[in-house]
């Protein structure tokens, strides 16, 4: 089952993303990662943060908010045709996680 089918019933939807970059290629993932995330167009992307591991350089981390499921499965569709290139330089493939809500801060 596809983690994606399995949320089409939330609105706005919270998406973690977690990257690890491979030895001697830190700067460029980093620097794809986030140039990628800013320049390029993505309707329905609400906000997005992007962060840095401090104890393992390389290690990269988005949270990213979407109008719904369905704006993030358009973009990751579209986003597929450059999905070889954008990961080169990943030990591995990018960890996705949609996240449900389940407290806030009242602050």
């Amino acid at each position: 089952m596809n983690i994606l089918e399995n949320s089409k019933n939330y609105n706005s939807v919270t998406i973690f993303i977690e990257i690890h970059a491979k030895d001697g290629q830190e700067e460029v993932a980093r620097k794809v990662f986030t140039t990628t995330i800013a320049t390029t167009e993505k309707p329905g992307l609400l906000s997005y943060e992007i962060f840095e591991d401090s104890s393992d350089k390389g290690t990269l981390y988005s949270i990213q908010e979407w109008e719904n499921v369905e704006a993030f499965q358009a973009h990751m569709s579209a986003a597929k045709s450059g999905l070889k290139e954008a990961t080169e330089m990943l030990r591995d493939m990018p960890r996705i996680s949609i996240l449900n809500q389940i407290g806030r801060s009242a602050l």
